[in-house]
């Protein structure tokens, strides 16, 4: 497959796949005439180096993943998905506070339109969050 075959299905853009090829993600590819001669195996690559992109793991934790063989390093990649799983759910925890502040503000605001309040006049106070 051409490039641009490999391109179109993976999703990936042309610039991207040989940004993969020049950083060692891919194994050499092999040319034709000049012209890159892609694999189901090599459009398998891309499509995983396409998802664990999507999962936020950088291309350079990708790379480390590759043993000197070139073949990959299972456990690797197994020690990085638990690595990526544990600060989603940092992150979730960050967000899920963030959330319950927003409520918290949001029936604050509710309540206090719902009474006619003017932040600061006449004493009534303002939210909380204001």
């Amino acid at each position: 497959m051409r490039i641009s075959d490999v391109s179109r299905l993976s999703g990936a853009s042309a610039k991207a796949i040989r940004l993969y090829e020049a950083r060692g993600l891919l194994p050499p590819i092999a040319r034709v005439n000049r012209y890159r001669h892609y694999s189901e195996q090599d459009l398998a690559w891309i499509r995983m180096i396409r998802l664990a992109l999507s999962l936020g793991i950088p291309l350079a934790a990708i790379a480390s993943l590759k043993q000197a063989d070139g073949q990959m390093d299972w456990p690797a990649v197994l020690a990085l998905l638990q690595r990526r799983q544990q600060q989603v759910a940092i992150e979730r925890e960050r967000l899920a506070q963030v959330h319950a502040r927003l409520q918290q503000l949001d029936q604050e605001l509710r309540h206090w339109l719902q009474v006619g309040g003017q932040c600061g006049a006449g004493g009534d106070p303002c939210p909380s969050g204001v």
